[in-house]
């Protein structure tokens, strides 16, 4: 860790104001299992109940529900009815949920640059601006 991290966790932990750990809250929401894989399919795009259980492997309808409606109580997803008949619905992030996306690419980031061998397939190192890099050629 560089000083200025150091110092920004040492000034928010200093705060008399400070009810709860904010990193801790933060993990109380995302911690839960599958919760971080939901809001990584939704950084892709509005999608539906179905495409969630193809993209997500193992998780079930019955917990893919719960959290669902887990991150809708928070403000992070919202629910759509997109018709009637034959009932279709599509889930999205709120402006709320789209400020995950930083974290999550740090937390993407951190495993590129330092488990590369679990994460790519030739287990060489890379940064996301490596990969937009490649992906403009």
């Amino acid at each position: 860790m560089n000083d200025r991290t150091c110092s920004m966790i040492e000034a928010v932990y200093s705060l008399p104001e400070l009810k709860s750990c904010p990193i801790e809250t933060t993990f109380k929401i995302i911690g839960k299992r599958w919760t971080v894989l939901i809001i990584r399919e939704l950084l892709r795009g509005t999608t539906q109940f179905n495409r969630f259980l193809e993209n997500i492997e193992g998780i079930t309808p019955k917990v893919l529900t719960e959290r669902l409606r887990e991150l809708q109580s928070h403000g992070i997803v919202r629910r759509r009815i997109v018709s009637d008949s034959p009932i279709r619905v599509e889930y999205g992030l709120t402006d709320l949920g789209k400020e995950f996306e930083p974290v999550l690419l740090a937390a993407a980031s951190f495993s590129m640059r330092n488990m590369p061998k679990i994460v790519f397939r030739d287990g060489k190192p890379r940064t996301p601006d490596d990969i937009l890099m490649q992906r403009r050629q």
